[in-house]
């Protein structure tokens, strides 16, 4: 009687450690409110931020007059056109449209590029500074990176795109 006890007791436990257990298991991220967010586009276009939720996404925030932008820009431009799975988006600031539109030109970089004059959108990501960049993953998550001391390499680039779609 005993051993019919504890027998009991044993599956009683294993399968509220089994149940706990399965309570607990990863779940994907909610989506990320930051990207609630209705914009303009450098050509005047309207861009809802709400779009970028379920895929994976580079957010790239930049000026025209920062060194970093400049050296990352060529890179940027060559790594956005090889991954066509990731949409990338240039969040624009502190500065005025034809020099942003000049910019953009300048560099080749054919993908969306937003006017956030007013630091709108930075605010939203607390952009302390440019450049920086989000990378979002298709489970919502993403990755804040904002390096003050150089540019990013485009093997770094790279390397950070293509984790935004593998395994």
């Amino acid at each position: 009687m005993k051993l019919l006890s504890l027998l009991k007791f044993s599956l009683a436990i294993a399968v509220a450690v089994l149940v706990l257990g399965l309570a607990a298991a990863p779940r994907a991220t909610a989506a990320d409110d930051r990207l609630n967010f209705t914009a303009t586009t450098l050509s005047g276009a309207p861009f809802n931020g709400a779009t970028l939720q379920g895929k994976p996404a580079v957010l790239w925030f930049w000026t025209p007059f920062c060194p970093f932008c400049n050296a990352e820009a060529p890179a940027l431009s060559q790594v956005a056109a090889a991954n066509p799975g990731v949409t990338f988006v240039g969040v624009a600031a502190h500065s005025d449209v034809g020099q942003m539109q000049g910019f953009v030109s300048k560099y080749g970089l054919n993908f969306t590029n937003l006017n956030d004059a007013d630091g709108a959108i930075w605010a939203r990501y607390n952009v302390p500074w440019q450049p920086a960049w989000v990378f979002y993953r298709a489970d919502g998550s993403s990755t804040f990176v904002n390096n003050t001391t150089s540019a990013m390499s485009q093997q770094d680039l790279q390397g950070r795109v293509s984790a935004l779609t593998s395994g």
